[in-house]
């Protein structure tokens, strides 16, 4: 600002004022300012002017990769609720990376965000605890740790994952394969336990051939595919971990000539845009995320606020959307 000033042959204050637009300034003394600005290339910096009057009003996201639409179904409900409250958004991806995670959470707080909502799969528990304690206006959302449970927005996802198994057990299935992450994330864990149950409540136990790990994204639905069909178990279902990798398998399904769903059925999860447009429809599991990523921010603004928030749950269940990729009554 002192070199603008210079530049510009007027004082810091006069300098501020334009900036700012807090009182009048003569026509020709804002143009010599705005013309010095532009040559020295400053730009005014919100984030420290907010950190400056601590009434910045900044909502800041991590989440994870902003390409898959799951997320930006995260993002869109932040934003819904930053809108309404008058907060500005930012956003940074953990890129499901404990240090990318780390380092955006770190940018985020640098940045002058005192309400964060967080969506992290690979920082450890007591990372979250320890930032928790010194940003109190922090929620995670999709994690649920026991010592910070009133800052934990989540999923029951043991439950969510039973319900998508059970419903392929009650339509005859008995061979169904689970098609998980393969990365060591609470919800691997989680719908691995329901998955697991809901096949013991029929007799069944599965072996190791039946859960297939593959990254959770089109291209792991691809190589899942290929390892269901070059393992010989003669499956009838599958189970995967979201969305896009059943869209992956449909297509490596397709190629290798496999009808869908009479040779092999399937239940996605999350319930993204594309499931109804695949073809077949995808039978799959809503997840509320958006719900959930409306009541972390508001929850997130109001501790910011020093607001006490009305007593909700903040555990949400999955509902199961039944479309067209389960064959019924299979015999």
């Amino acid at each position: 600002m002192k070199e603008v000033a210079l530049l510009a042959g007027v004082s810091t204050a006069t300098v501020s004022r334009v900036i700012n637009q807090t009182s009048y300034v003569e026509p020709v003394t804002q143009e010599r300012v705005e013309k010095a600005m532009r040559e020295l290339n400053y730009r005014r910096n919100a984030a420290a002017l907010a950190l400056a009057k601590r009434s910045g009003n900044m909502l800041g996201l991590l989440t994870g990769n902003l390409a898959d639409p799951f997320f930006a179904r995260l993002a869109r409900g932040v934003e819904e609720i930053a809108r309404h409250q008058g907060f500005r958004l930012m956003v940074c991806s953990g890129g499901h990376q404990a240090e990318l995670e780390k380092s955006g959470l770190d940018f985020l707080i640098n940045q002058g965000c005192e309400a964060i909502v967080v969506h992290a799969t690979r920082l450890p528990d007591q990372d979250l605890i320890r930032y928790s304690a010194h940003t109190p206006a922090m929620i995670i959302v999709n994690r649920y740790i026991p010592s910070i449970a009133p800052r934990c927005v989540w999923l029951d996802n043991q439950s969510a994952a039973h319900k998508a198994t059970r419903h392929l057990l009650e339509n005859g299935h008995r061979c169904i394969a689970c098609i998980t992450s393969d990365l060591p994330i609470d919800d691997r864990r989680q719908r691995l336990d329901g998955y697991r149950s809901a096949l013991a409540e029929y007799g069944i136990t599965p072996e190791k051939s039946w859960i297939i790990s593959v990254p959770f994204n089109e291209e792991g639905g691809e190589s899942a595919a290929r390892k269901l069909l070059d393992s010989g178990v003669p499956f009838t279902a599958a189970f995967t971990f979201n969305d896009v990798m059943a869209a992956g398998m449909m297509r490596a399904l397709h190629q290798r000539g496999i009808k869908l769903p009479e040779q092999l059925s399937l239940v996605g999860f999350d319930d993204v845009v594309l499931a109804r447009y695949l073809f077949p429809a995808l039978t799959t599991m809503h997840y509320p995320i958006e719900r959930m990523a409306r009541r972390a921010a508001l929850l997130a603004i109001q501790l910011y606020q020093q607001h006490t928030p009305p007593p909700r749950s903040l555990r949400f269940d999955a509902e199961l959307i039944e479309r067209d990729s389960v064959i019924k009554n299979r015999k």
